[in-house]
């Protein structure tokens, strides 16, 4: 489970950084990834290199020279290593170590050609080796999509960013729903001056937009109906007591439809005539009353089944299109409201397609992007989002988890995420929970996680052979190159190939 190397004094070497053991006489290669490095030096005494340290400390003391030529071909450096896997005419785990004294080299784009196959087509950036960037582009499979993903950082280390380049490869694929839920307004225009957000892409027939604010372009006003809300849904939002609950169960099952509607607009009094004297306490319809009147104040909740978004979203995703759903200016009970709404329709679709091979068999792979996901996934039983992170997959139905704090978030729940995105977290805990819920044996990669730089990833995945390091696409580089790609695909289409003749 590891293997070490030695190099000559003065030689760079980085935690993280992926090399080849050539094999003696043999053609197959072992890939290494570094763990950690450590001084070494040719000395009987073993704190030779402690000695000399004074040495030069009281020689600069009296400002004398200290012969350092002397002594380094003494001193050396040691790579301490994880080995990754062998290579030759296909990829394999290691079950041996390399012959002794083996060459130890820096790695080539050709020495990666066998991950081309499972790195997917939804690109987010370079393979990197260390700090060294290859041209190698990086990314995930379709397929992963249902199987849930982990987007996890502490602030400032690129999530948002991550979150614009999966958005802007779906969009340019079209064979995969995108579903983004946005609470922060960054995604639409970037949300600051010199960034640019997925407008700026000029895909209008890939991506559609929802706001509940005003925006600088095409989008259609937030709307769910009233007779799509359920009881699972409010208790996302509110804590209630027993008697509530069943307060509104029966609502429901008197008023139908318009349970929500009608103890909103229904007096006290009213509501205990229909249901039954003496069966609620006025204490206890009035406490949901006021939690109802709280969301019908804003303009998000209509009484006209007609006005729902619902069915758009879900026509729009099964079309392969990104849908962006801006909530940035919409009090936290709305937001986790529509969230809640749009993510139990979209499964509920889909499971119900399920039934019809033919049907099912056409809609794509889709993901619900959930931003501050801590929020609504602490607890495994009870809301939506915990019944898609265990049957989505089954209903082509995908979570993605982007958060700060992934220790917040339910074991249970955590552990179905099979692809993990770590940008770096300064938190132990918070590494902890990853290495133990990832498909991938991350183990051995603490100190390189700790050790990652703004826009520096290891993706994580049983779709991969190990967690690969990337280096994700700045997203204003990544429009430039997805717009440079098109023009290319133009100038080709109108290449003339022959002249016609008669």
């Amino acid at each position: 489970m590891e293997t070490m190397f030695r190099m000559n004094f003065g030689e760079e070497l980085q935690v993280g950084e992926m090399l080849v053991v050539e094999n003696g006489s043999t053609s197959e290669r072992y890939l290494i990834r570094v763990m950690d490095i450590e001084h070494g030096a040719d000395a009987e005494e073993t704190d030779w290199m402690l000695t000399e340290a004074g040495l030069i400390l009281r020689m600069d003391a009296h400002d004398a020279d200290y012969d350092f030529d002397s002594v380094k071909s003494r001193l050396f450096c040691t790579g301490i290593c994880a080995p990754l896997g062998c290579v030759g005419e296909a990829f394999r785990k290691t079950k041996t170590i390399p012959q002794h004294f083996s060459t130890v080299r820096r790695t080539s784009i050709d020495d990666y050609q066998f991950l081309k196959s499972s790195l997917g087509d939804i690109q987010v950036g370079n393979l990197r080796s260390g700090d060294h960037v290859l041209d190698f582009p990086v990314g995930i499979s379709g397929k992963a999509l249902p199987h849930h993903i982990g987007i996890f950082a502490t602030t400032g280390m690129g999530k948002s960013n991550l979150m614009k380049n999966l958005a802007l490869s779906c969009m340019r694929l079209r064979k995969y729903g995108f579903m983004v839920l946005d609470p922060h307004g960054e995604y639409y225009d970037g949300g600051e001056s010199e960034k640019k957000g997925l407008k700026h892409a000029g895909m209008d027939d890939a991506l559609v937009v929802f706001s509940s604010r005003k925006l600088d372009g095409p989008y259609n006003t937030l709307h769910v109906a009233a007779s799509e809300i359920q009881i699972a849904d409010l208790e996302n939002l509110y804590e209630f007591s027993g008697a509530q609950l069943e307060f509104m169960n029966s609502a429901q099952y008197r008023f139908g439809d318009t349970w929500l509607t009608d103890i909103n607009d229904k007096s006290v009094q009213e509501i205990i005539k229909t249901l039954g004297e003496g069966k609620y306490h006025e204490g206890t319809i009035n406490v949901v009353k006021r939690r109802l009147e709280s969301l019908f104040r804003f303009d998000l909740i209509s009484r006209d089944p007609k006005l729902s978004i619902t069915n758009h979203i879900i026509d729009c995703l099964h079309d392969g299109k990104v849908v962006l759903v801006d909530t940035s200016n919409m009090y936290e009970a709305e937001e986790l409201l529509i969230s809640t709404v749009l993510s139990r329709a979209i499964f509920e679709k889909n499971k119900a397609l399920y039934a019809d091979k033919a049907k099912f068999d056409k809609v794509p792979p889709t993901l619900i992007a959930l931003e501050e996901a801590q929020r609504v996934l602490t607890e495994s039983k009870g809301s939506i989002f915990a019944q898609i992170a265990r049957e989505g997959r089954k209903f082509k139905t995908g979570l993605c988890a982007v958060s700060q704090q992934p220790k917040l978030i339910d074991s249970e729940i955590i552990s179905q995420f099979n692809t993990l995105f770590i940008l770096g977290l300064a938190d132990r805990r918070d590494r902890e929970i990853l290495r133990n819920s990832a498909k991938q044996d991350i183990s051995q990669l603490d100190n390189e996680i700790q050790m990652l730089m703004p826009g520096e990833d290891l993706i994580a995945s049983p779709f991969t052979p190990f967690a690969v390091p990337v280096k994700i696409y700045l997203y204003e580089d990544y429009l430039k190159k997805v717009a440079s790609e098109g023009e290319t695909r133009k100038r080709f289409r109108k290449t003339p190939v022959g002249a016609a003749f008669y």
